[in-house]
């Protein structure tokens, strides 16, 4: 017996966001699992610790950098072969620290196969020389690589695994994650690590040509806060008939909203026009096969009654013919766009692929074809200062004015493998002001709601309260008491009063 474990997001324990957020990783893996005919259970991470019963066969743990002490907690009650994966074991240290057998690094589909043909499949630990991206006690590892996309478009994710999230979150009222690119353009790399001289001999970042896979310097690619060119390589798309075959699976078992995922979803395709992209600009954004998917998902939508959204953006990808598309599929639903910082110097020291200037304008142009942009900075960056802070504030507020629906500010995480790393984080009072105004403003959004009656689907009864998520995005919404409620119902609620930044209260009419 196989137990497939989700920690992903779940910190110490317990999931405290993003509790309507359903993950592609461990539906993968359980994929891989079906093609071998193996019997499998797959859990929440919150759930298998509150039942606090020990499990005797091959456990498989999904987790990110801030699920340590969720994974170290039930590795106590994992009594067979256990194996760690997901972006956690980017710190090669992690697997003897919290008790695993193995790691896997980075993209472990091929990892996983191997080990099964080796025996893992019996329940034993196989031989594990020459298979890639395995990470071991000592802290050593193989050959850590990216898949191809030849193989990457040979494992497929399960559908009817998405049925074991039967608690918190549920999948009939959850965002269902569907993973259609992998990996990341973005191959700039931070200046604020990098020696000047030894930049202008290589002249790879920000010259317009595709960047380099390794640096010179050893700087890890992408921003320097995040690991997805690192950990996933340049972008990679599923076949379309893959994905329109996915997505009809979940909606025919009841999936009511879901997410075309990625880092991006506009690098979806680039990898046709030029194979492995490592530039963020060029070729521009694959207009024919977006339109394509898009096209099929809408079709599926009509047919089975669900709701479907697309995930992040990079600015510098956004222009008029991509905005033109994407409002003619996606019109009132919610898209991401990460700006980080409102200080241009500031935006090439830290990595970013394009400055302010260019996720303003991306704002305006989503906006103006009928989307609802969602902004995102991340405050105590490294290289952060009161002027950079009044300067991100100023570009917050604009944002705001010009239609942003939501301004969301993370505090940085310095994560392993990454540029920034080694980063000590520091919350000063700059940052403290960034996060207020964000409330403040999210707030002032929230209220121009109250009166205005939301499509949403009915959320799991938590305490003595009834909530609903709006099916086309928005805040989580608490129910006042109401007959005849289950999960996964749509209904029609008012909006009657504000509770925070995050969460309105309504009543179903």
């Amino acid at each position: 017996m196989f137990l497939i474990l989700d920690a992903l997001a779940s910190g110490g324990g317990r999931r405290l966001s993003s509790l309507d957020v359903i993950g592609a990783g461990p539906r993968l893996i359980a994929g891989i699992l079906e093609k071998f005919g193996l019997e499998y259970r797959l859990m929440r991470i919150e759930d298998f610790l509150m039942r606090g019963k020990p499990f005797r066969g091959v456990s498989l743990v999904s987790a990110m950098s801030m699920d340590e002490a969720a994974a170290r907690r039930a590795s106590k009650l994992l009594l067979g072969v256990k194996i760690l994966g997901g972006p956690i074991t980017s710190d090669l240290t992690v697997v003897k620290r919290l008790g695993f057998d193995l790691g896997v690094w980075g993209e472990g589909e091929v990892s996983i196969e191997s080990l099964l043909r080796g025996g893992l499949a019996d329940g034993l630990l196989p031989d594990a020389r020459g298979i890639p991206n395995l990470v071991f006690k000592d802290g050593t590892c193989n050959e850590l690589r990216h898949l191809s996309r030849e193989e990457f478009l040979t494992f497929r994710p399960s559908v009817k695994a998405v049925m074991f999230y039967s608690t918190i979150p549920h999948y009939k009222c959850s965002r269902i994650y569907v993973e259609v690119v992998r990996g990341c353009s973005n191959f700039n790399r931070p200046k604020l690590l990098a020696d000047e001289v030894s930049c202008e001999r290589c002249s790879s970042c920000y010259s317009g040509r595709p960047g380099v896979s390794i640096c010179p310097q050893g700087i890890p690619p992408g921003c320097g806060y995040c690991s997805i060119p690192l950990l996933y390589g340049p972008p990679k798309s599923r076949d379309e008939e893959a994905i329109l075959e996915e997505v009809k699976g979940l909606a025919e078992i009841g999936v009511r909203r879901i997410v075309l995922s990625g880092a991006d979803f506009l690098e979806y395709g680039r990898d046709l026009l030029s194979q492995y992209p490592r530039n963020p600009m060029d070729p521009e954004p694959n207009i024919e096969a977006i339109d394509s998917l898009l096209c099929g998902v809408r079709e599926l939508s009509l047919r089975h009654g669900f709701f479907f959204e697309v995930e992040n953006v990079k600015p510098c990808l956004v222009n008029e013919d991509v905005a033109r598309i994407l409002g003619k599929y996606l019109r009132g639903t919610p898209i991401h766009v990460g700006v980080e910082t409102g200080d241009p110097e500031h935006a090439k020291i830290i990595g970013r692929p394009c400055g302010p200037d260019d996720s303003l304008r991306a704002i305006r142009l989503l906006k103006r074809y009928g989307l609802r942009p969602y902004a995102y900075f991340i405050h105590s960056l490294p290289g952060q200062s009161g002027p950079i802070v009044n300067s991100t504030v100023r570009l917050m507020r604009l944002i705001f004015r010009e239609g942003a629906e939501k301004i969301t500010v993370y505090r940085f995480k310095p994560l392993p493998g990454t540029s920034f790393q080694d980063f000590r984080v520091k919350v000063d009072r700059n940052s403290k002001k960034m996060v207020k105004i964000a409330i403040e403003l999210n707030r002032r959004r929230k209220r121009e709601l109250l009166g205005e009656v939301i499509e949403a689907v009915v959320a799991p009864k938590v305490g003595r309260h009834w909530y609903a998520y709006p099916v086309r995005g928005g805040p989580t919404i608490r129910l006042t008491p109401a007959e005849g409620l289950r999960v996964g119902k749509i209904v029609n609620v008012l909006v009657r009063n504000v509770l925070s930044d995050r969460l309105v209260e309504g009543s179903i009419v």
